[in-house]
């Protein structure tokens, strides 16, 4: 067993390189909290709560005060029982519980993943010790249809052959026939609404969606329509639909399956937490279900974690969302995996086992909106 020694945790505040678009809101810098599990030994484990406001709610201040209450509860416990289940948090706002949940499993995850000497995609999911690649997807997510088009030139020109363009703005009509013109025939399309639409402006959008050839449709129903209103409107349409507001727990795609709603899921540790992340996962395998992984846009550690999720998924893997990194202007650790041409590949065998990534204390110090707190044994 894995005594715990230490909770510390530190908030920050990251700027984004360029702003991140959706039909939700528009973010410019990614608040949260980095997260340590210490052991007896001084190993360490790295973990992110960093909700995003306008996506799932929460705040970066909501999770510290929530871990201030929470954190002494913690080191009662060894390491291996804070991963099978973690104690019940405080009552607070979902998103900040979800990314609460998300970063003290991912830092408990981290420290008994480097313990065991893996990988931690393959402490998640063991599977044959070799490298995972994973194709990720661009986000293409300016308004504007000649700055779509900008972004999806150099999207292609760095090598990605799957590109995901944000709608549910004005204009998303030119937007997607810019995308496709300048993407040419064989780069893959995907659309995210982001739950901007009605069913009667979803079902209008079905015709333009199709003439670009997306090949996916994201949550073009606000979470409130209901599987049965996504079930009618997947009946409607050529391009696959597929749930990401409207499933962030497992009951939540059980529902959406037992419907007939969607083709496909898109998971968000973030917004699920880690342990629920993989029990969905776990049953879209069951159900037969395509399983896509994204990021919030978020800071090194969660974007790591997005990638060794993306890599417990089984072969031929769909492209996901874990190319968002290069939107940071700064961040609070080294090692997170590059993504070369469109693709991230994961070691079987890592230098650095569990997430692979070293904080960096500079960085932590010029970025941090606030002192470090602990809880010690």
């Amino acid at each position: 067993m894995t005594p715990l020694a230490r909770i510390a945790w530190r908030p920050f505040r990251l700027p984004l390189r360029q702003a991140a678009q959706a039909a939700h809101g528009t973010a410019e810098f990614r608040d949260g909290l980095l997260i340590v599990a210490e052991n007896i030994e001084g190993v360490c484990g790295f973990g992110e709560a960093s909700p995003l406001p306008s996506y799932t709610g929460g705040s970066a201040d909501e999770c510290a005060a929530l871990l201030a209450a929470f954190a002494p509860a913690l080191l009662t416990q060894p390491a291996e029982s804070l991963w099978q289940a973690l104690p019940s948090l405080p009552e607070g706002h979902p998103g900040s519980i979800a990314a609460l949940r998300c970063g003290l499993e991912t830092a408990i995850a981290d420290l008994l993943a480097r313990g065991d000497g893996l990988s931690l995609h393959r402490f998640l999911r063991p599977l044959p010790d070799t490298d995972a690649a994973i194709e990720a997807n661009a986000v293409i997510d300016n308004p504007d249809p000649m700055r779509a088009a900008e972004e999806t030139r150099t999207a292609v020109q760095d090598g990605f052959t799957t590109l995901k363009v944000k709608v549910g703005f004005d204009h998303d009509r030119q937007r997607l026939a810019a995308v496709r013109a300048v993407a040419g025939p064989y780069v893959r399309l995907r659309a995210d609404a982001n739950g901007a639409w009605d069913e009667a402006a979803a079902l209008a959008m079905l015709a333009p969606l199709a003439a670009a050839r997306v090949e996916l449709l994201e949550q073009p129903l606000p979470p409130a329509a209901g599987p049965l209103a996504l079930a009618r409107l997947r009946a409607a349409s050529a391009v696959r639909i597929t749930a990401d507001e409207g499933c962030r727990t497992r009951s939540e795609f059980e529902a959406l399956v037992t419907a007939g709603a969607i083709d496909a899921v898109v998971v968000k540790p973030m917004a699920s937490g880690l342990r629920e992340a993989l029990s969905i996962l776990a049953a879209a395998r069951a159900a037969g279900v395509e399983a896509i992984v994204t990021t919030t846009f978020d800071a090194g550690i969660a974007t790591a974690l997005a990638m060794h999720l993306a890599g417990t998924l089984d072969a031929p893997r769909p492209a996901c969302g874990i190319a968002t990194h290069a939107r940071l202007a700064a961040d609070l650790v080294t090692g997170v995996p590059p993504v070369i041409s469109g693709v991230v590949t994961l070691p079987g065998i890592p230098h650095i086992p569990g997430l692979g990534v070293s904080l960096d204390a500079a960085a932590l110090d010029a970025h941090a909106t606030g002192p470090w707190q602990e809880v010690l044994r």
